[in-house]
Formats: structure tokens, C-alpha cells, sequence
């Protein structure tokens, strides 16, 4: 296995350092959204309870105000009663590491913290998701500096590799690198955040980084790096709403959850009305051009869907290849990690059907 600086499972408990522009993933990804029916629907599994949610409260793992500047731009959160506590990171795996902690109920990320979260015995739940729709294009990216040799993936054998292990940008390196030919063991690994590693790929530190929207388009745009491939078709691409599994025993945070689910799906449903939204929205929040903005969303387009036995089965082949890799201790069932009834709620509700 290549060369890593640091245990991938302990890296679930550490905290991110301080970064600058984040990832348009999220907030791109819901331009194609769930149903309209979602809209109508958003308070649906909530009122079934006779649980009352005024004065509640939801601790809230964005990355990068995806979550924030989603809600704030649809306005899908007005009338809630109850408050949202937003806390920002970079990556799903300190996102577990707070949930762990206590101090998060509710945070978004990929599939792949999830399968190191259950290696490690981290009590969280997969309660929603979205899919990538269409496997010709990708957020994802392999970048090198702008003066490399190196123009296909092919090339990569034997160099060093920015990606932050944990995550699915570790997944989708893994997966390039095999249909290049080239084992895993075969490059070296350098743990950086997504926002580190593009600096430092920029700055010639490393050979070749694992990067994202809109930070690819900013880097092509200022010529600092040429990419040498693309994350299409290499990966499904699922983003999951993951559940501390403290919030869900508690019945107030439980039903809290569920409204906070299907306001997300409303959100989903008018963004999709009107998509040129989240590009103008985050031209605002980052001081990004709307051309790059405007990339970023075209590179990522996905929908809602309940937890199927198509996507436990792909992670199930996820968790066997870092298992595989020894990049997690041990075997697990992924099934475990899905609060499936939970789902079937929500899903019942936004008008999601398998």
C-alpha cells in the first residue's frame, strides 16, 4: 500500500486546519433535483408525530455554507420552528469526529466516511441522499502543476498524490488509478484537505492533486495547473445526510430531522425552477466569477433518491476495496449504516420512490 502520513481511521478525529474557497458540490448538485411534488410535501413526515418541534434545536455539519446558503437563497427553512446551529468543516470525516463528539446531529458528506466511520465503531446513521444522474460529467478532477510533464492518468505511477484519505476524493484516486493500470500502492499519499491539496499542487509540492468545482475552474482560468483526467463514470457520486445515532434516539431531534430533510428536498424543487439561483448565490458568498460558478454547476447534476439495495450494494463493494487495500482494519456490512425506516419516511413524503 503506498506511503501515507497518517492512520486513515485516526484521521476520523481530526479536525480540519483553517481554509479559504470551499468545494461547489453540494449546493451544484441539486440543481436537478427530486420531484416538485417534494414541495408540497416538506412537512408530511413531521406532522405524522405528535411530536412538537417549537423551540428544538439542530445542530447542523455544513461544508463550505453549502447547506447554509442553500436554505438562505430558497428561503425552503422560513416558518421552521425550530433553530438550525450551523458549524462549518472541510471533509465528511471530522464531521463524523463531531458527531462522535456530541456536538453535531446532522451533517453532510460522500458514502465514504461513512464505510471509515463504521470501521472505526462511530455510532452514525445514513438518512437521506442524492445521485450523480449523469456518469459523463464530474465535479472531480486530477490536477497537475501547470509546467508538468505528466498529461494522463497513466503517468502517475511512482508520484506523489495530494488527497485527503477518508474521503471519496480517496475513492475516486483509487479508482482512476486502477483503470490506469496502476496499484495503489504504486504512488505515494500525501493527506491533504481538498482546499491543501490544489494549493500545493499549484505551488509544485506535489506531483498531482485530487481537487474539485469550482476550484479546478479557478485553477484552469488563472493557468496555475492543467487536469489531466476527470472523475466521470469513475464513481457513482452520492452525497448523504448522516445522523448522529444520539440525535435520532431522541424523539424531538428525530422529527426535527425529518422536516429538516424534506425542507431540503423543497429547496431541491426550486432550484431546479430556476437553477442560474445557486450559481448567483454563490457568486455572492465567495467572491467567485459567475463563469466559474456557472462551470461548477454544469459539472455536477443529481437527484434525490431513497437508500436502495443497488446503493448498499455499491458500498458494500466500496468498504471491500479499501478493506482490500488495508486501509480499514477489518470487514463490515454496510446495511448496518442505514437507518433504512427513517428513510422510507422522508423518501414517502417527497414523493421519492425507489
Amino acid at each position: 500500500m503506498p506511503r501515507q502520513s497518517q492512520s486513515v481511521i485516526g484521521s476520523l478525529r481530526r479536525r480540519p486546519v483553517a481554509v479559504v474557497l470551499a468545494a461547489f458540490l453540494s449546493l451544484s448538485s441539486i440543481i436537478v433535483g427530486v420531484p416538485a411534488s417534494g414541495a408540497s410535501a416538506v412537512t408530511k413526515a413531521s406532522t405524522t408525530s405528535s411530536v412538537k418541534l417549537s423551540g428544538a434545536s439542530l445542530n447542523f455539519a455544513d461544508q463550505f455554507k453549502e447547506y447554509q446558503t442553500i436554505f438562505e437563497a430558497t428561503g425552503a427553512l422560513r416558518g421552521a420552528p425550530y433553530t438550525v446551529n450551523w458549524s462549518e468543516f472541510v471533509g465528511g470525516p471530522p464531521i463524523i469526529a463531531a458527531m462522535t463528539g456530541g456536538s453535531v446531529d446532522l451533517g453532510d458528506m460522500a458514502e465514504t466516511p461513512t464505510i471509515f466511520a463504521q470501521a472505526a465503531g462511530d455510532p452514525v446513521k445514513v438518512v437521506a441522499l442524492t445521485k450523480g444522474a449523469n456518469p459523463k460529467i464530474s465535479p472531480f478532477g486530477i490536477l497537475v502543476p501547470k509546467d508538468s510533464p505528466i498529461k494522463t492518468a497513466a503517468q502517475l505511477r511512482g508520484k506523489t498524490i495530494a488527497v485527503q484519505e477518508g474521503t471519496v476524493e480517496q475513492y475516486l484516486l483509487i479508482q482512476i488509478l486502477k483503470k490506469a493500470g496502476i496499484p495503489y500502492g504504486a504512488v505515494t499519499v500525501d493527506n491533504l484537505s481538498v482546499t491543501a491539496a490544489t494549493t500545493a499542487v499549484t505551488s509544485g509540492k506535489v506531483d498531482a492533486a485530487v481537487s474539485i468545482q469550482p476550484l479546478i475552474g479557478i485553477g484552469l482560468a488563472a493557468g496555475t495547473v492543467k487536469q489531466v483526467t476527470n472523475g466521470a463514470g469513475a464513481i457513482l457520486e452520492l452525497g448523504y445526510l448522516t445522523a448522529s445515532q444520539s440525535a435520532l434516539d431522541n424523539p424531538q431531534k428525530r422529527a426535527v430531522i425529518a422536516d429538516f430533510v424534506n425542507r431540503f428536498y423543497k429547496a431541491m424543487a426550486i432550484l431546479k425552477k430556476n437553477p442560474n439561483l445557486a450559481a448567483q448565490t454563490y457568486v455572492k458568498t465567495y467572491s467567485v466569477t459567475l463563469a466559474v460558478a456557472q462551470q461548477a454547476a454544469a459539472s455536477v447534476q443529481a437527484v434525490g433518491t431513497p437508500i436502495t439495495p443497488a446503493i448498499i450494494e455499491y458500498q458494500q463493494q466500496e468498504a471491500g476495496t479499501f478493506y482490500k487495500l488495508g486501509l480499514i482494519p477489518q470487514t463490515i456490512k454496510v446495511n448496518s449504516i442505514f437507518d433504512l425506516n427513517f428513510n422510507k419516511q422522508i423518501s414517502a413524503a417527497a414523493g421519492l420512490t425507489p
